[in-house]
């Protein structure tokens, strides 16, 4: 279940430029996750990123334009902030230069080492297990109970609040549709509004950065969607 969240790193490089988003989502599966989509100078950009299985958070970004990749990014974390400040931090992101396979390759070598496979990412079920055991076999089966249910949660999560769902023009009640009622929905000063969709459900076995993420969806004054925002790209502040 936690192996599903990442991919192997020969995976990863053998997906190149002009690859459909559609099939690079078939190829990640649910490790894809959703980080932008907006429309900018008469293209509309897309924003996912996966995690490689070299080490624990190790995630990369892969831009799309209209639907086909033009980049691969090595993650700069933007600091969510205001909203109506966002396509500030998309057009930042459109225009940074693509990562070259050489400096894909050193940023993921140093979690690499010899091996390839998901160990650092499974040691979490395995550490969880063994705390759980210094506890009697009971305790142990309890918590490794939680520990599943709080990933299969997850993972339901990840595919529900999935960004890529929504299409920018889509009605306010189509999007509900999708994601049903929204935790939060507010004005802009421009006159947008924006709703916020997602679960406040608390998943405290789940590492935080294999946690899913809520949606922000903004529309424009004819209530059609114009940027929707999630992942390093959404604010925990926008919920509240």
């Amino acid at each position: 279940m936690i192996n599903k969240l990442s991919i192997p790193e020969n995976t990863l490089l053998a997906i190149t430029n002009g690859s459909s988003l559609d099939s690079v989502r078939n190829t990640l599966g649910i490790a894809a996750r959703h980080e932008f989509t907006l429309s900018d100078k008469k293209s509309n950009y897309t924003l996912i990123s996966c995690f490689v299985s070299v080490g624990d958070g190790i995630d990369v970004w892969l831009l799309f334009q209209d639907k086909l990749l033009i980049n691969k990014l090595v993650p700069t974390r933007p600091k969510p902030a205001d909203i109506g400040e966002m396509p500030k931090l998309v057009r930042k992101t459109i225009n940074d230069p693509a990562a070259t396979e050489s400096q894909m390759l050193n940023y993921l070598k140093p979690y690499d080492g010899k091996g390839k496979d998901s160990t650092s990412i499974s040691a979490t079920i395995l550490t969880a297990g063994a705390m759980a055991f210094s506890g009697g076999l009971s305790k142990m089966q309890q918590n490794t109970k939680q520990l599943e249910n709080d990933y299969k949660t997850n993972e339901t999560f990840l595919q529900l609040y999935d960004g890529c769902r929504v299409g920018l023009g889509m009605s306010i009640n189509e999007v509900d549709a999708l994601y049903g009622k929204p935790l939060q929905a507010f004005s802009m000063k421009n006159g947008q509004a924006a709703r916020i969709y997602g679960s406040n459900q608390d998943l405290e076995n789940i590492e935080p950065w294999l946690l899913f993420s809520c949606v922000a969806v903004v529309f424009n004054t004819n209530g059609n969607v114009v940027a929707v925002y999630s992942g390093d790209f959404f604010s925990d502040e926008w919920k509240k």
